[in-house]
């Protein structure tokens, strides 16, 4: 079973595929892996501060344990305000200014695609932690982005599988 820090080496292992400055970065960083986080904190304090609160506890943890690949991680996390314009700002500025070598986070599909097309153009790595369109990964997907959650299509296919196997006639959302 992979845990969280197992995972981790994955996606920081497989940087160097997707994105040769962010590799670059990571070996100049000779103790630390930076990365990117963005979020709509103040737009969604109820879903996104147990989010915030879980992967600060996760990342404590790691660091407590070795980090990964024997280097500790730093997360720098910055909140968008729910505005996709801000949320590419804050990942440029990410990128070029504090040097992450991959970005994560968003919570709104909105502003899920406004990074998916930022790490398209800039070929950086971008775990996407919450957003559920279906677009991320379908006709706005590249090679660049990860979705960590099902999207609406694939909830729904769920949902309808198991409806249909119940003696229930009418449904509602």
């Amino acid at each position: 079973m992979l845990n969280r820090r197992g995972l981790l080496a994955i996606i920081l292992g497989g940087i160097a595929c997707f994105s040769p400055a962010g590799a670059e970065t990571a070996r100049a960083a000779d103790d630390v892996i930076k990365i990117g986080e963005i979020n709509s904190y103040t737009r969604l304090p109820a879903f996104t501060e147990p989010y915030r609160k879980g992967w600060q506890l996760a990342v404590e943890q790691i660091n407590n344990s070795g980090g990964v690949l024997g280097k500790k991680l730093e997360v720098i996390a910055r909140d968008d305000g729910g505005k996709p314009g801000n949320a590419v700002k804050i990942a440029e500025e990410l990128i070029t200014n504090e040097q992450v070598v991959l970005l994560a986070g968003t919570f709104f599909s909105h502003i899920g695609l406004a990074i998916t097309d930022f790490a398209k153009q800039n070929k950086v790595l971008f775990i996407a932690s919450e957003p559920l369109s279906d677009a991320m990964v379908w006709s706005k997907g590249n090679k660049y982005t990860f979705r960590l959650r099902p999207s609406t299509y694939m909830q729904s296919a769920m949902l309808a599988r198991e409806a249909a196997k119940m003696p229930i006639v009418k449904w509602a959302t």
